[in-house]
């Protein structure tokens, strides 16, 4: 569940061709914390299991100019029946491509300290995976940069930015728990009956091998974003193994 925030939620897109990356401007609007609430629905249940928040702002890392996103998540008693803690991540990305630069996800399980941690090697087209996950032996992976490999929170920037015609979809990889998981995002167009008084897109995200969840449910996702300055991502809906999850922006 806490994964379909970062997409929640996640939203992607993959680039048309490996080729050089189109530059895309991030306006000051889109910039800033959006808080979010998540609720689980299975027949009469209707609970909120968490509070979220993802932000965006301009930073440095190694030296040079990136956007820097965060997602956190404050899980309430319920909620941490499936996802065992609270939960936070950093992604940093180009500012002018929004091409995914470093991820860093802190874990602890059994009182033990952990890492998620990705790095992207443009130069080399290669993605390397460090995992440390006690009591697991930390594992490191590596896996092919071609324009279409993003990590779920570079991904939730990344769909706010798209252009991606109705009716049109893009093939990426989702980089989720130190594996590469295939999946196709594609644009349905506008929806005016979730949000009448609002210009929104919706997008819908396939994954082929496994779900969101870590008990692989969430396999296709929703997701509403807005059209105006701030291309903020509204809500995200996963249909799971038993009821389903849903994301909501808090005004």
């Amino acid at each position: 569940m806490k994964r379909i925030l970062l997409l929640s939620l996640a939203l992607l897109s993959a680039f048309a061709s490996p080729a050089a990356t189109p530059a895309r401007k991030v306006t000051g609007e889109a910039l800033g914390t959006v808080r979010y609430e998540a609720r689980y629905n299975w027949g009469a249940i209707n609970s909120k299991v968490a509070d979220a928040t993802i932000t965006l702002e301009r930073d440095k890392w190694n030296g040079s100019d990136v956007l820097h996103s965060r997602a956190t998540i404050s899980a309430s008693s319920i909620f941490r029946l499936f996802m065992n803690a609270d939960y936070l991540a950093d992604a940093y990305l180009s500012p002018t491509t929004l091409e995914p630069v470093y991820y860093i996800n802190p874990v602890k399980k059994g009182g033990k300290e952990g890492k998620i941690e990705y790095t992207f090697d443009h130069a080399a087209k290669l993605v390397k995976s460090e995992s440390v996950r006690p009591p697991a032996a930390p594992e490191t992976v590596t896996f092919p940069l071609d324009g279409k490999t993003m990590d779920l929170l570079s991904l939730l920037q990344h769909v706010r930015f798209l252009d991606l015609g109705e009716g049109k979809s893009e093939s990426l990889h989702l980089l989720m728990s130190g594996r590469s998981v295939s999946a196709t995002l594609t644009c349905e167009g506008a929806d005016p009956e979730k949000f009448p008084d609002k210009s929104v897109l919706r997008f819908r995200l396939k994954m082929v091998e496994r779900g969101l969840m870590e008990n692989g449910s969430g396999k296709e996702i929703v997701v509403w974003r807005s059209t105006a300055a701030d291309r903020r991502i509204l809500a995200l809906e996963a249909a799971l193994s038993a009821g389903s999850m849903t994301v909501s922006i808090q005004e």
